[in-house]
Parts: C-alpha cells; structure tokens; sequence
C-alpha cells in the first residue's frame, strides 16, 4: 500500500489473528482498542498503535479486513506494516480504508525470515509503501 511512514517497531515471528486480538470486550474501552488481547499470541497486551507492526501473516476469519479498517478509521492502528506474506485477507483492510476513508498506511511485503535479523523490538523503522524500502535506523 501506498505512503510512507516511520515509528518504533514492534516485531513477533507469530502470524496474527487479528479477529482474536481485537474484537475482545476489552478492546471496546476508550484507550485499549489498540492492544492486543489475544491470549495465545506472544504479543499479549501490547499497544500496537503508532508502531511499525513486523509480522510472518495473518491468520482467521475473513473479517480481519474489517478490523483493520476500523483500527485505522479509528486511528488506532500501526502507522506501518511489514509483512512476510501479505495475502488478501490482510491486504483487503488497507485497500478498502485507504479508498472509503483515505485513512490507509504503508504495507510493504519482505518474504525473507532475514527480516528479524534486521529489525528488532523498538528499532527505528521507515517503511515506503510507494518503493518497498524499508530503512532501520
């Protein structure tokens, strides 16, 4: 997806159920629909808004893209995403709040596992959805 956009990033090697981690009666508190509450995911309780989100895929219903739609309709979302396998489930969120809303961030698809050996948990990260460059600083 389009644009470019930099912040901390927030790294796990797990897919996401994004359905799981943010459709919890937790999540509907003011201050809270960003984080995660799913379980069973290693990012448990953390606040993903205004990160850089680096993750392998999602995972779940097809409903993810409509919660990612309401994560950045809402401004709650990652202000970027660096996914290994962007398919699309995950994609259809972006495409759908960058086209109803103009409220979309940049997605750049890096298949290689060599992306957790670059980027770690609260490295500085810019990511260009126009080129595909992603720079760590």
């Amino acid at each position: 997806m389009k644009g470019k956009a930099g912040g901390p990033a927030l790294v796990t090697r797990m897919p996401i159920n994004f359905t799981a981690a943010f459709t919890k009666v937790g999540n509907s508190i003011p201050g809270r629909r960003s984080i995660i509450m799913d379980r069973h995911h290693d990012l448990y309780k953390q606040n993903i808004k205004g990160s850089v989100l680096v993750f392998p895929a999602c995972i779940g219903s097809t409903y993810t893209g409509m919660v990612l739609l309401e994560l950045m309709y809402g401004g709650n979302s990652p202000v970027a995403i660096v996914v290994q396998h962007a398919d699309s489930l995950l994609v259809s969120g972006f495409v759908l709040a960058d086209v109803w809303f103009d409220c979309g961030v940049p997605v750049v698809e890096y298949p290689s596992d060599d992306i957790y050996d670059l980027i770690k948990n609260g490295d500085n990260v810019e990511v260009n959805g126009d080129t595909g460059e992603i720079k760590v600083f």
